[in-house]
């Protein structure tokens, strides 16, 4: 007898099961949820998100944390589109808060539906559009072989909102950030001035002080994003360094948020705010190719391709490339006897 010949006696009782499709882009994992929950009501994504949020929360709970998921994982949510040329729609979501924008996850939702057949795309390059809760997003398709070898997408526009802060970060001192928003803001901090790298053996000491960025951040400045005063706090630190080898401008970042999390990937946003905080410095030119590296050694590919105002601040586009590969598919269900209703944290 088969072990799954019964599988179906799981889902009896109500108990539907939450299916996602996991993937990683770069490293990083996106667990994609779609199918369990239904449609998501809303006619604009902030409405949709705030309707999961208020509906559904206990979901995110479980796929984010253990024991089903951990501090690692971040979700996405595959919506109805909101505007009539969107293909379909993303709510982003972590085991602390819902993220309005995440570059890694919509390379990797865009590889898995593509995959799963819902996105029918040519050989060459694809455009399809994306909703999102930081506005209508971008991204092309670039198939070879009837096989998605990378996604390229234009990210929201980015601004740098301030420079050269001084905070006082509890255990450490005296830290400068540069404050810029791609979606939402990040507490920026050159490695160099730091004095600790952006690598792997830094991954404990750098994790722990960039959660203490982000407390002391929101706790001694103030950010409010021109267009948008819902985004207003800072969630994010990214540590990086830059230069040029064999004549290509590149880098590599750590970017740390969420629950004490370190993105594996180079991060979509990450490297959005990190290109527009150089141009900024005056350090990269529009257009110009920039390779921006993991802490594991991946990459991702991008470029400022335009610049735009948002309110009176100059604000700049930027491509992103990458890959994202398949992990597995998921059923999800949770026994109402289960002591971890909504998962925890460790």
């Amino acid at each position: 007898m088969t072990p799954f010949q019964n599988v179906s006696r799981l889902f009896k009782g109500g108990n539907m099961p939450i299916t996602t499709i996991d993937s990683h882009t770069e490293g990083e994992s996106t667990r994609l949820i779609v199918e369990g929950l239904g449609d998501i009501p809303g006619s604009t994504m902030m409405e949709k998100m705030i309707y999961f949020k208020t509906h559904y929360d206990k979901v995110r709970c479980l796929l984010t944390k253990e024991p089903r998921g951990s501090r690692e994982i971040l979700a996405a949510m595959v919506t109805k589109n909101v505007t009539s040329d969107a293909a379909f729609g993303l709510i982003y979501m972590d085991a602390k808060r819902y993220p309005y924008l995440c570059g890694h996850a919509t390379i990797g939702a865009v590889v898995t539906l593509a995959r799963t057949g819902f996105l029918e795309l040519e050989e060459g390059g694809n455009t399809i559009l994306i909703d999102t809760p930081s506005g209508i997003m971008e991204a092309r398709a670039y198939v070879a072989e009837g096989k998605v070898d990378s996604v390229a997408i234009f990210m929201v526009p980015s601004f740098v909102l301030d420079t050269n802060r001084e905070i006082l970060v509890e255990g450490f001192g005296r830290v400068s950030v540069d404050l810029v928003c791609t979606g939402g803001f990040f507490a920026m901090v050159d490695a160099a001035e730091l004095g600790i790298a952006p690598v792997m053996d830094n991954k404990d000491q750098l994790v722990d002080l960039g959660m203490k960025i982000i407390d002391a951040a929101n706790e001694q400045l103030t950010v409010v994003h021109p267009s948008r005063a819902d985004i207003n706090t800072v969630d994010v630190t990214e540590f990086y360094d830059s230069g040029r080898k064999d004549g290509q401008a590149q880098g590599r970042g750590m970017v740390v948020y969420g629950e004490s999390h370190m993105d594996r990937s180079p991060c979509g946003t990450g490297t959005a705010a990190k290109l527009a905080l150089l141009y900024h410095y005056g350090k990269i030119k529009m257009h110009q190719p920039y390779l921006n590296f993991s802490p594991l050694g991946t990459c991702f590919e991008a470029e400022l391709v335009t610049a735009s105002k948002i309110g009176s601040l100059d604000a700049l586009v930027t491509r992103i490339k990458g890959r994202a590969w398949v992990t597995g598919l998921h059923q999800f269900v949770l026994d109402k006897t289960d002591p971890f209703q909504q998962g925890y944290i460790v």
